[in-house]
C-alpha cells in the first residue's frame, strides 16, 4: 500500500522509518506521474513489509520541494536510515526500480 503523506507526516513516515522508503513526489496535473503511481502501487504489494512506499503531492508541499530540490515530476527518492540514497527523475522502468529496491 502506498501512503499519501504531507510535509507534517514526513519526519514520522520517512525519516523515522525503520524500513527503507520509496518516496514519490507527484502532482495531480502531472500526466507523466500517473504510470509511476500505478507502478508504485504494484511494487508496494510486492515489497510489503520490506520497503515503505509514500506519495507526496509536491504542489501542496513547497517546503518539501525546496528541501529535496524537486524540479521534475515525478521524482522518486529512496531513503535508507533517514538519508536519501538515490534520486530518480521522470518515469522509470519497472526493471530498474526493482533492481534498486532489491539492493536496499
Amino acid at each position: 500500500m502506498v501512503i499519501e503523506i504531507n510535509s507534517q507526516d514526513f519526519v514520522e513516515q520517512v525519516l523515522k522509518s525503520k524500513l527503507p522508503v520509496f518516496a514519490c513526489f507527484t502532482a495531480r496535473w502531472c500526466h507523466s506521474c500517473f504510470p509511476t503511481c500505478l507502478l508504485a502501487d504494484d511494487l508496494a504489494e510486492k515489497y510489503q513489509g520490506k520497503i515503505k512506499f509514500v506519495r507526496i503531492d509536491a504542489e501542496k508541499s513547497p517546503e518539501m520541494r525546496a528541501t529535496y530540490h524537486i524540479a521534475v515530476l515525478p521524482t522518486v527518492i529512496l531513503f535508507q536510515e533517514s538519508q536519501p540514497v538515490k534520486r530518480l527523475l521522470g518515469y522509470q522502468r519497472e526493471t530498474l526500480l526493482k533492481d534498486l529496491l532489491d539492493a536496499l
